[in-house]
């Protein structure tokens, strides 16, 4: 994120994109996913996200600061086939 200002208290959010109702931490694939048996779950500073919970990044700096996400392949029920997976996340900031 790129503070214009300091010292502001920021709060942050993630939710599913495709599903605003998902508390999990595995991503809904988008409709043009084909991949079969893996989900994708997101993670922040290597734990899982859950989604709609709010966090505290801290008080805001001048200028860049960085919001490390990552994601991985988690094996679910479904077969195994191969091809693409995908999904979607927002992540609203909140300065106090």
């Amino acid at each position: 994120m790129n503070c214009l200002t300091a010292g502001a208290n920021v709060t942050l959010q993630i939710v599913d994109a495709l599903d605003s109702g998902n508390v999990g931490s595995r991503l809904t694939p988008t409709s043009d996913s084909d991949a079969r048996g893996v989900d994708l779950e997101l993670l922040r500073g290597g734990n899982a996200v859950r989604f709609g919970e709010t966090w505290d990044h801290g008080p805001s700096r001048v200028g860049m600061q960085n919001i490390p996400f990552s994601a991985r392949y988690v094996r679910n029920a479904e077969a195994l086939e191969p091809g693409e997976i995908k999904g979607q996340a927002t992540l609203s900031l909140d300065y106090n």
